[in-house]
């Protein structure tokens, strides 16, 4: 059996005009809220740039993305609902992406858990923006228990105050 080095091999694969494909390898970026220190996974993959950060912005109800390009890429990115959504009604609606603030074309595909968006960018691209209707929620469980305490509280001063609710 004749062993070729691996030196030998590439020369001989780039003589030929076949460019090695490299395979993209999936990442995770943890996301954290930093209201409920709660914390998001964010599967990505990603060509032509690596991920500096990924936050919250809870006033524009968006995930930032930053960006360090070395050529044109694309990012797709696997987006929990519990973490950010776009939602008419009870219906799905659309993101608004920004790349450097700019509105961006995407592909995107929808489970009952989560939504992946793939995004092209250019050279030199620095913030990817995913704007949605609703990110973490701002209070979490807490809104749930301040409702219960409510409930109980009026269900309490009715039966000791005596108080009767009549239509």
């Amino acid at each position: 059996m004749h062993r070729i080095s691996y030196a030998i091999l590439t020369s001989l694969i780039l003589s030929m005009g076949v460019a090695p494909v490299l395979a993209q390898t999936p990442e995770q970026f943890i996301v954290k809220d930093p209201q409920s220190g709660q914390s998001f996974p964010v599967n990505y993959s990603i060509t032509g740039a690596t991920i500096d950060d990924m936050s919250i912005d809870s006033q524009e109800t968006s995930i930032v993305i930053s960006l360090k390009t070395t050529s044109d890429g694309n990012l797709t990115m696997t987006l929990p609902r519990a973490l950010i959504d776009a939602k008419s009604g009870a219906s799905d609606d659309d993101f608004f992406v920004l790349v450097d603030g700019a509105d961006s074309d995407f592909n995107e595909t929808k489970t009952i858990t989560d939504r992946t968006i793939t995004v092209s960018f250019p050279d030199g691209t620095q913030e990817m923006e995913v704007i949605g209707t609703q990110v973490v929620p701002e209070f979490g469980g807490l809104s749930f228990v301040v409702l219960l305490i409510a409930i109980l509280s009026i269900i309490g001063i009715s039966g000791v105050t005596r108080l009767k609710f009549t239509h």
